[in-house]
C-alpha cells in the first residue's frame, strides 16, 4: 500500500524552517543550501496542497495550516526518530535499559542488585521506572520489571524469583515483646497499604484461623510510609519480610507475632514478549536469576 506521505527530507526541512522562522537559518542546520530548503518546502506545498509559510523580507513565518501541520509532523518525527535509534541498539549488549518495579522494592531490594550490576557490566545502564502497582506497568517503556501477584501474566515472559512471606510488626516503642494471640494486636491501630488491603485476611487464614472484624486503620500509598509509621510507633502493620529486613536487624522493628504468612502470590520478573530476544534484556535478565540462585556452604552459587 502506497502511504500519502511527503518524503522525510522535506519534512526535515520543513521542521527545521519553522523552529527557525528562516530558510538560511534552516540550511545550516541540515548542511543544505538555502535554494535546496526552498525546493524542498515548495515540493511539500504542492504536495499538502496548503501554503505553510508567509515571506516576509529576510524572514518566514508558518501559516494557520503550516502551524497545525507542525504540531502534528513534529511529534511523528519525534517518534521516527526514537524508533530509529532503537532499532539501530536492537541487536548491541551497551545502551540503556529501563528496568521497572515499585518505589520501596526498589530502594529496598532491587538496589544493591542494580549497582552489583553496573560494576559487572558497565556497558549497560539502568534507568529505574516506578508504578505504585501492577495496572501502571507500561510495556511500551519498560524493558523488564519485577511484580507480585499472581500468574498468567499475558504478553510477557514470566520468571518466578522469590515467594512473598508477610509479618506483623511493630515498633519496640509500641510493644514489649510479642503476643501470642494475634487479635489482641488488634486493639491498635493498624497500618495497611492501600493496595493490599486483603494481606490481613490472608495472614490470619494461613493460620487456619477466622478472620476477625478487622478495625479500620490508616493506609498509605507507598509501603515505605508504611515501615516509617510503624517504626514511629503509630500502629503495627503486616509487611513483606524483604522489605524490612534492615530494620528487624537493627531492632527498630520486631515481630510482633511468631507466625510467618507464606503467601500463594509471588515476585516475578516480566519482559515484554515483544523485547525477549533483545540482548541487553536478557544479560540483565540472566544475571539477575542467577544473583538470586542460594548459595552452598562454601558460599558458591549452586
Amino acid at each position: 500500500m502506497r502511504r500519502t506521505i511527503p518524503s522525510t527530507i522535506a519534512l526535515q526541512c520543513f521542521e527545521a524552517a519553522a523552529l527557525n522562522e528562516s530558510f538560511s537559518q534552516a540550511a545550516r542546520v541540515l548542511n543544505l543550501t538555502q535554494g535546496a530548503i526552498s525546493r524542498q518546502i515548495r515540493l511539500l506545498e504542492e504536495f499538502v496542497e496548503q501554503p505553510l509559510f508567509e515571506r516576509v523580507r529576510q524572514r518566514v513565518t508558518l501559516t494557520a495550516a503550516g502551524s497545525l501541520y507542525l504540531d502534528e509532523v513534529l511529534p511523528a518525527l519525534q517518534n521516527l526518530e526514537a524508533s530509529t535509534l532503537k532499532l539501530r541498539s536492537f541487536q548491541k549488549l551497551g545502551g540503556g535499559l529501563n528496568v521497572g518495579c515499585y518505589p520501596t522494592l526498589g530502594t529496598r531490594w532491587l538496589l544493591p542488585y542494580l549497582l552489583r550490576f553496573a560494576n559487572d557490566l558497565p556497558d549497560i545502564t539502568t534507568n529505574t521506572i516506578t508504578y505504585l502497582d501492577n495496572a501502571h506497568f507500561d510495556a511500551k517503556v519498560i524493558d523488564i520489571g519485577i511484580v507480585q501477584g499472581d500468574p498468567p501474566w499475558e504478553g510477557f515472559r514470566t520468571d518466578w524469583l522469590m515467594a512473598e512471606e508477610l509479618a506483623i510488626v511493630a515498633s519496640p516503642l509500641l510493644l514489649e515483646a510479642p503476643v501470642s494471640n494475634a487479635t489482641d494486636l488488634l486493639d491498635q491501630r493498624l497500618l495497611n497499604h492501600v493496595t493490599r488491603p486483603h494481606s490481613w485476611r490472608i495472614w490470619f487464614e494461613s493460620q487456619q484461623q477466622a478472620v476477625p472484624d478487622l478495625p479500620s486503620g490508616l493506609y498509605f500509598p507507598q509501603y515505605e510510609m508504611v515501615i516509617e509509621a510503624t517504626v514511629a510507633g503509630y500502629g503495627v502493620s503486616i509487611l513483606p519480610l524483604i522489605l524490612i529486613q534492615k530494620e528487624l536487624a537493627a531492632g527498630s522493628l520486631r515481630l510482633a507475632h511468631p507466625h510467618i504468612a507464606q503467601t500463594d502470590s509471588a515476585y516475578y520478573l516480566l519482559t515484554p514478549l515483544n523485547k525477549v530476544y533483545i540482548p541487553k534484556i536478557n544479560v540483565f535478565r540472566q544475571w539477575l536469576l542467577e544473583a538470586l540462585l542460594p548459595q552452598d556452604s562454601t558460599g558458591s552459587r549452586s
